[in-house]
């Protein structure tokens, strides 16, 4: 499963809202699709299953408006720890 397909299911389960209602350019905060324990719920979930930490300087808005963005985020986060 890729990173993106990923997210959506998590959040679709989370949120408890079909996938077919989701895609990468879903705002998932802004829009009151999840709220603010989910998020922290999605950050727990992206640490344990791509095994990257989250630092407290990256819990910023940007990093989270969008599943694309999330993504690519989290995406990034995979790529820092193994140039490490």
């Amino acid at each position: 499963m890729n990173i993106e397909s990923d997210l959506i299911a998590f959040i679709s389960k989370a949120a408890k809202i079909p996938r077919n209602e989701l895609n990468d350019g879903t705002e998932i905060y802004r829009s009151g699709i999840v709220s603010s324990l989910v998020i922290l719920e999605l950050m727990n979930h992206i640490e344990q299953q791509y095994q990257v930490v989250i630092k407290p300087e990256k819990l910023i808005e940007d990093n989270f408006r969008d599943i694309g963005t999330i993504t690519g985020f989290v995406q990034g986060l995979i790529d820092s720890k193994m140039e490490s």
